[in-house]
């Protein structure tokens, strides 16, 4: 990636094919993973598409990675976040910073989103899985998404801040599925925002943050609010009382859009796969009868190449927004400050040059020998670069612990057997509310 500010001859970038007035809106709508890819393997790497009369350049696979990974600045999320943080009440967020700024910040709130919170309370996250599997009788059947909603939320409440959303997290969802559809997805108004249930779920989730920052004023506070205090005293010009408040929401929404549909997803997966699901119990139920020790957990190969394949066919956030804050060349192509962007990363994910038989669910691709997502560029479920998501080794460790337990407690099956989940394209937000699992003993 080069960048510019002159006006140098470069090719211009090629169009993906559309509608007059709404451009490629329908494919979008349909199934935007694909038609990304699509066009990537026909136009190439770089490539403008247009919808509703809006331009928007797409950045795709190994491209999307390095231009990510070697951004100096010409490239950033402040436009795309901003709306959500000003909402609240804030100037600006951890994802919306670049260089030192984004470090410092950075830094601050790791200790949140650390996998050693996952091993070392292990023992919580699988008392919380049983639990909430227990409450399932005989003959019952479990709602997939509502029971990943609640149990991710506990986990990360409980891990980060030692405390459970309870009965805030409905709040919280209504809160955030909001902001996301208003201000990242595009597919609600603002005037979304001004409704009563909006307004009421807004105050609701701010008066429970400020309960969370309270509480943590006792004699052993989180080390997270610990961190993001000391920023904010040592740094007002990064965090701001109200940023503060809005930090303490986002353990617990963290995961709702992300391990909740990985969890949700993977069950589904494994559930109408018996021959998939029999290896995963057998690798898992040893570890499980042994207490699931912390540095047992990197043995669950077969079950973490279960999740990766999951999230190699449905990409979660995989298509990152941006805006170009000056001109830069990528591939030959011009792109001009201000543009909007889309980081394809999930582009690669079926590239048949990458992954053999993309479109089939095929665990071994992820385990040795083949180990096709090593290739360089090819696998990026957590994006690339400065930003890379903070939370992915937690993600991972507790995605491996739930569903370590969730397989082999009870015996559950998919409900109806033959039933087929509807397409999920990240911008949904959440998979298919009909999924269900039976508690056969």
């Amino acid at each position: 990636m080069t960048t510019s500010t002159a006006t140098s001859a470069t090719q211009p970038l090629p169009v993906a094919p559309g509608l007059p007035l709404v451009g490629s809106l329908i494919p979008m709508l349909r199934d935007s993973e694909l038609f990304l890819a699509t066009q990537a393997a026909r136009l190439g790497p770089c490539y403008r598409v247009r919808v509703l009369g809006q331009s928007m350049v797409v950045i795709a696979g190994p491209v999307a990675a390095q231009v990510m990974s070697q951004n100096a600045g010409e490239v950033d999320a402040w436009r795309v976040w901003e709306g959500i943080i000003r909402e609240f009440g804030g100037r600006q967020v951890l994802t919306m910073l670049e260089g030192p700024e984004h470090l410092a910040y950075r830094a601050a709130a790791r200790s949140g989103f650390a996998k050693g919170r996952v091993l070392e309370g292990l023992p919580q996250v699988t008392a919380l899985t049983r639990e909430a599997l227990d409450r399932v009788g005989p003959d019952e059947l479990l709602q997939v998404v509502p029971f990943a909603q609640r149990l991710v939320a506990d986990c990360i409440g409980t891990l980060t801040l030692g405390r459970t959303p309870g009965p805030h997290l409905t709040d919280f969802m209504t809160y955030w599925h909001t902001q996301l559809a208003v201000h990242l997805v595009g597919s609600a108004r603002p005037a979304a925002l001004r409704r009563a249930e909006y307004l009421r779920a807004k105050a609701s989730a701010r008066a429970f943050a400020q309960e969370v920052l309270d509480q943590e004023t006792g004699e052993h506070p989180s080390s997270y609010v610990t961190d993001l205090r000391r920023l904010r005293d040592t740094r007002p010009d990064l965090m701001n009382d109200e940023e503060l408040l809005f930090m303490m929401l986002i353990p617990y929404v963290a995961g709702l859009d992300t391990v909740v549909n990985v969890l949700s997803l993977t069950l589904y997966e494994l559930y109408r796969r018996p021959e998939v699901l029999a290896r995963v119990q057998a690798e898992a139920r040893p570890i499980v009868e042994q207490g699931l020790p912390p540095e047992r957990l990197r043995d669950l190969k077969v079950l973490h190449a279960a999740v990766l394949e999951v999230m190699r066919l449905y990409p979660i956030a995989n298509i990152l927004p941006r805006y170009a804050t000056q001109d830069f060349t990528v591939q030959g192509y011009r792109v001009r400050q201000g543009e909007r962007l889309l980081m394809a990363l999930a582009t690669s994910q079926r590239d048949p040059v990458l992954f053999s038989d993309p479109n089939r669910f095929d665990l071994d691709r992820f385990l040795p020998p083949r180990n096709e997502h090593r290739q360089k560029g090819a696998f990026q479920p957590y994006g690339a670069g400065a930003h890379t998501c903070l939370g992915a080794g937690m993600a991972e460790a507790l995605l491996a612990a739930i569903l370590a337990v969730t397989v082999t407690h009870g015996q559950f099956e998919l409900f109806p057997k033959g039933f087929r989940m509807r397409p999920f394209h990240s911008a949904n937000l959440s998979p298919d509310a009909r999924l269900r699992l039976r508690r056969v003993q």
